[in-house]
């Protein structure tokens, strides 16, 4: 299996060599962002506590849709071989989006697209005032491959879990956005 380029900690765990991230990507358009109050989290609607903040159903429901819309914004990029795609500004900040544009930039120059889809199963691990914390153990058949070709682009990897850890901020009232986050290939968070 590739290893992510050290430089690189924005995203997709199946690309892991120069152009592979340590960010998973959901499936289809934003949206996925409608499923999130139903999949993943496990908040009473008497809210979860994490120790600082009474988290409601709206917050973790706005918090995994963002994350959500992020993995489908990054999906549509890497299959239509668009580092401009509007999404990715609607659902990424900082180092995060400058990361995955720079990686987005190199796959096009080199005629490297994404295919395949992935299943995501998040859970809300904390919120705390502009800040929330993803974990994901998402499974994903996606990989890259040359966009003249269809040829998969080196080395190849089976389908896996892996774990994911993303940092979201709140931007705006209500406005969360992915800043940070780092994957562990091939096996997942605690208590999935």
């Amino acid at each position: 299996m590739r290893k992510p380029a050290p430089a690189v900690t924005c995203g997709m765990t199946r690309f892991r060599s120069r152009t592979r991230f340590d960010i998973r990507v959901g499936i289809g358009l934003l949206a996925v962002g409608g499923l999130a109050a139903s999949c993943g989290g496990s908040h009473s609607a008497a809210g979860h506590s994490d120790g600082s903040t009474t988290t409601t159903n709206s917050q973790a429901a706005a918090v995994l849709g963002s994350y959500r819309a992020e993995q489908a914004a990054f999906e549509q990029a890497l299959q239509e071989g668009n580092p401009n795609l509007s999404a990715l500004d609607q659902t990424m900040t900082g180092a995060q989006l400058v990361s995955v544009r720079r990686t987005l930039v190199t796959d096009q120059v080199n005629g490297i697209v994404g295919r395949g889809s992935v299943q995501l199963y998040p859970k809300l691990a904390s919120i705390n005032a502009n800040h929330a914390i993803v974990h994901d153990c998402l499974f994903s058949s996606l990989e890259l491959v040359y966009a003249s070709t269809g040829k998969p682009v080196p080395p190849v990897t089976p389908p896996e879990h892996d774990g994911v850890q993303a940092t979201l901020v709140q931007v705006a009232r209500g406005t969360w956005k992915v800043s940070d986050q780092h994957t562990t290939d091939g096996s997942c968070p605690a208590g999935y």
